[in-house]
């Protein structure tokens, strides 16, 4: 192989192991669809994930989705979590802004907009499964236009 060959493809593998590296793996992502009728305050949606094989940290986004048909300009969401066998039990109230000051949506999209919204990391040891519910908590009993709701958990290096 000459000079230059080898110098290619050594750069060639360099690349790839670099993009390797920068990759997040997604440990867990699951949508789950809301009613075409509207989210109704009481449909609390829930994810599962675990029991992990291996004691590890992990970056969570919450993911929404939501057509022009959403009548206000933010969300409010009420997230808990519970680590079991623990017990840990953690509950957030998230204020989403899904217009920005011009009138537009801040989701990415033409008809139905995607929000990737970050909440903090947690770590779970070897057995432990994570239990996460989700439930709107607007004035207004049942919200038009969100159509699915998710949850990823990637692993932190």
């Amino acid at each position: 192989m000459s000079p230059r060959n080898r110098w290619t493809t050594a750069l060639l593998g360099f690349v790839i192991l670099a993009l390797a590296a920068c990759q997040q793996r997604a440990a867990y992502s699951h949508y789950e669809p809301v009613s075409l009728n509207g989210w109704n305050r009481e449909d609390t949606v829930k994810f599962t994930f675990g029991p992990v094989t291996e004691s590890n940290s992990f970056r969570k986004t919450l993911g929404l989705r939501a057509s022009l048909d959403y009548p206000f300009t933010n969300l409010s969401l009420i997230v808990e979590q519970e680590v079991m066998p623990s017990g840990t039990v953690k509950c957030d109230t998230l204020d989403i802004s899904l217009i920005d000051i011009d009138g537009s949506p801040k989701g990415k999209g033409v008809n139905h907009y995607q929000y990737d919204i970050p909440l903090n990391s947690i770590s779970l040891l070897a057995g432990e499964t994570l239990y996460v519910s989700i439930r709107h908590n607007m004035k207004r009993e049942n919200l038009p236009g969100i159509s699915d709701i998710g949850l990823t958990l990637e692993e932190q290096p």
